[in-house]
């Protein structure tokens, strides 16, 4: 019976395994994805960049909109006195829509929509370059895990072997004490570079819309060569193109179109309007008929008509309104000078940090570095050959330790200050 039961557990695992596949097909979640990736699925699956859209589909159907006439309007009326008289009355009056009032309306929507086209490309600009500030947090937290995790190594190993010496007596046992404790503080940091690497996980999760209990690593390192940027051209590329100038620049547009609505709105407008009545009227008398008979003396009378209705702006222009919108537009071209100032400002400091961190990577990588390493060898071999002591290799190492986290926070550094250009300038200037 036991063969017979696992086979059966077996065929039922099969089929749940296959019923459980297309629960999981989506395109991105592959545990293993590139900083480019998450980007990409950050700016696809964010919910602000989503509502930001929807904000454009109804700027799109403010447009819309603005560019439809009034509607007619049918004005149906009727009167019955308490005799056999009445009165029917039927009339359409159009508005005309005069002075040029739906090209007022039409500008401001479509600035509008512009306006909300620029917002949604700004705050892509800025979740591309959250997402990759977030991953260079977290590629550069692995590197200082996995050199942390090389000297543990070690260090368990020169642990052990002091050990057996110190059982032997060769060495005293306040070296084993003293490697010890540099390998429980080199467990201790790694405990903290490991949880680090776990919140900045953690943070990506929530800025790509990826499943929490989905596994996520990410792939590449700080090391790749940094691409070459030109300061002029990037600061004209910047001022050009950049979304939330655009932002502004769209905000003015639209601020000076609401002047030309708003003084439309208050100049002359007509209507027309046409109308039918039909009037039943009669007396309480009789008069004779062709025939000689007595009827009622009644008839039914057909009127037709038609008429324009002139608004006349005497103490109503719109004056007020007129005010608001031309000092809105000009709040609004000061925000672009702000918009400009800023843009050159941010372009600046990112060229100068990314200037300033490329120095600091060749210094490190051409006299610092290796020379490190080569003291560590020399001092531990040393060590081992009894020519120096314990402290001198535990200071070394930690010597060593600090210098590889300032190379991976300089290797950092270039990594984010080319992120900050492209905020600054847009991924065009790469």
């Amino acid at each position: 019976m036991r063969p017979r039961l696992v086979w059966i557990l077996g065929v039922v695992l099969a089929v749940s395994s296959v019923g459980a596949q297309p629960g999981y097909a989506q395109p991105v979640l592959s545990g293993e994805v590139t900083v480019d990736q998450l980007v990409a699925r950050a700016v696809a699956e964010s919910p602000e960049i989503r509502a930001t859209q929807a904000d454009v589909d109804a700027a799109r159907g403010r447009l819309l909109q603005a560019g439809l006439r009034p509607n007619p309007m049918l004005d149906l009326g009727g009167q019955k006195a308490l005799g056999p008289d009445n009165n029917i009355m039927v009339g359409l009056t159009l508005p005309l829509d005069l002075n040029r009032r739906k090209e007022g309306r039409v500008a401001v929507a479509e600035w509008d929509l512009e306006m909300k086209r620029a917002q949604v490309a700004d705050r892509e600009r800025r979740l591309r370059a959250e997402v990759r500030m977030r991953a260079a947090d977290l590629l550069a937290t692995r590197r200082d895990l996995e050199v942390t995790d090389d000297l543990l190594r070690v260090n368990r190993e020169a642990l052990r072997l002091i050990g057996e010496r110190a059982r032997r007596g060769a060495v005293p046992a306040l070296e084993e004490s003293l490697a010890l404790v540099e390998v429980n503080r080199l467990e201790a940091n790694r405990r903290m570079l490991e949880s680090r690497v776990e919140v900045f996980t953690l943070q990506l999760k929530a800025l790509t819309a990826w499943p929490v209990e989905a596994p996520l690593i990410v792939q590449g390192d700080l090391g790749a060569p940094p691409a070459a940027f030109d300061r002029a051209v990037g600061l004209g590329q910047a001022l050009a193109q950049r979304s939330d100038l655009r932002v502004a620049q769209a905000d003015a547009a639209m601020a000076r179109a609401k002047i030309l609505k708003e003084q439309a709105e208050g100049r002359w407008d007509a209507s027309v309007s046409v109308n039918y009545q039909r009037q039943d009227f009669g007396y309480s008398l009789k008069g004779v008929a062709s025939n000689g008979s007595l009827q009622p003396i009644t008839d039914v009378f057909h009127y037709f008509g038609g008429g324009v209705t002139i608004t006349l702006p005497v103490r109503n222009q719109n004056q007020g309104n007129v005010a608001a919108a031309r000092a809105e537009a000009t709040a609004a071209d000061r925000r672009i000078e702000l918009a400009a100032i800023t843009i050159r400002q941010e372009v600046d400091a990112a060229f100068t940090q990314y200037e300033a961190a490329q120095r600091s990577l060749e210094i490190y990588a051409r006299g610092v570095r290796e020379v490190a390493r080569q003291n560590l060898e020399v001092v531990r071999r040393s060590y081992e050959l009894g020519r120096g002591t314990l402290l001198d290799l535990i200071a070394e190492q930690r010597r060593y330790i600090e210098i590889e986290m300032g190379y991976t926070e300089v290797l950092k550094q270039v990594y984010t200050a080319g992120i900050e250009i492209e905020r600054a300038v847009g991924p065009a200037a790469r």
